[in-house]
């Protein structure tokens, strides 16, 4: 197995040793702190990228100007992987993490919330003058005491998903006056919003899974039950709310014909995959990024990916305007804003149509940053 990268490495983020403009194609790393066959998840941030592995360690690498590498060093590129140190987690092994513009996260197998890098809009829970930064993890401690099961980062916010169902939204994000009224939200400080489902559908849904963009999070909703027959038939588990900017029609709900398997958020547009093998997405298109086949302005209501009949994706994952796809048989296709060659196609023309990466060997699982992807490959020489 080996790992690839492509698209902007002017921070070191492709991990390849060294720092350039880009990389128009899919190029091969040589050296990393983790054991390829052990990467359990990628995430990418706006120049920086965190890689989890089976034994829940974090490595890093690329941008760490506001600390967002966790590694607690001053340096503002590693061009290399770098392990975070256990200490820095109380020895707790990491079950889930996310990046976001210039800042990071994770949870711990005991259900800690720790978060660091920029604070400079107290996206990281502090509002003490002085925490611009914080360059290695954070405990945080969530009001009441509340349980985080997940989160996501965007370009000036933290967004945390409780085991009570809520979301905690720290930091500072552009919201929509037309809010939906399925959500109940409630200002606790200038920089912490608390996000709800409504006491109206309270019994009938709650928010099961989230993804951040620049200035909004989108919300999966579910059943309250976790009877997995019945979550099929429930119309719960096929709805998506999204809190926060609306300027493209990324912030607008929608109820979906088949069950939701995957959504992610990019910088102005989402997506989502649906059990029936569809890709749908809606907001910004200015670069083609809803991969439908056309450039337009924005696309308000879900627009239907353009690809063949007979492509099954199973992995979906966005940048800041540009996607990628992992289908079943394990080819990668991309598309979307492409400047930084992020669509590693050897190319810088951003693309509206789905195209495939010529990689050696079969993708077992990949990730995009703001303008750069990365790809894990099987049997590959």
């Amino acid at each position: 197995m080996a790992v690839f990268a492509w698209g902007a490495n002017s921070h070191g983020q492709l991990g390849l040793g060294y720092e350039s403009e880009m990389s128009i194609e899919p190029q091969k790393l040589k050296k990393y702190s983790f054991t390829v066959t052990s990467v359990r998840s990628i995430s990418g941030g706006g120049g920086h990228v965190l890689v989890l592995d089976a034994c829940g360690q974090l490595h890093a690498c690329g941008w760490n100007n506001r600390g967002q590498l966790g590694l607690d060093i001053t340096q503002d590129n590693i061009s290399e992987f770098k392990m975070i140190p256990m200490k820095f987690l109380k020895d707790s092994p990491i079950d889930l993490m996310a990046c976001g513009w210039d800042s990071s996260g994770c949870i711990t197998s005991d259900r800690k919330l720790y978060l660091w890098g920029s604070n400079a809009f107290q996206q990281l829970g502090v509002c003490h003058r002085g925490f611009t930064s914080v360059r290695k993890p954070m405990q945080i401690q969530l009001p009441g005491n509340d349980t985080p099961l997940r989160l996501s980062l965007g370009m000036r916010h933290s967004a945390i998903l409780t085991c009570e169902w809520k979301v905690y939204i720290y930091g500072r994000m552009k919201v929509s006056d037309n809010i939906s009224e399925m959500l109940s939200i409630v200002k606790i400080t200038q920089s912490l919003l608390v996000v709800k489902i409504s006491s109206r559908w309270s019994e009938e849904y709650c928010i099961k899974n989230i993804a951040s963009g620049q200035n909004h999070v989108l919300m999966h909703l579910g059943p309250i039950e976790d009877d997995h027959a019945e979550e099929e038939k429930n119309t719960a588990s096929k709805r998506v709310e999204v809190f926060g900017d609306n300027k493209y029609g990324q912030a607008n709900a929608f109820q979906f014909e088949e069950k939701i398997i995957r959504l992610a958020a990019g910088w102005t547009h989402n997506s989502v995959l649906l059990k029936n093998n569809s890709v749908l997405s809606w907001g910004r298109n200015s670069y083609g990024q809803l991969g439908w086949g056309q450039f337009t302005e924005s696309h308000a209501i879900p627009m239907q990916l353009s690809v063949s009949p007979v492509i099954v994706p199973i992995d979906l994952h966005l940048g800041s305007e540009h996607g990628l796809m992992v289908t079943k048989e394990g080819d990668v296709f991309t598309w979307g804003w492409n400047e930084h060659g992020n669509c590693g196609n050897n190319s810088t023309n951003n693309i509206a149509t789905p195209t495939l990466v010529d990689l050696p060997a079969a993708c077992r699982q990949a990730a995009c940053g703001a303008g750069f992807c990365f790809a894990i490959c099987v049997k590959v020489n």
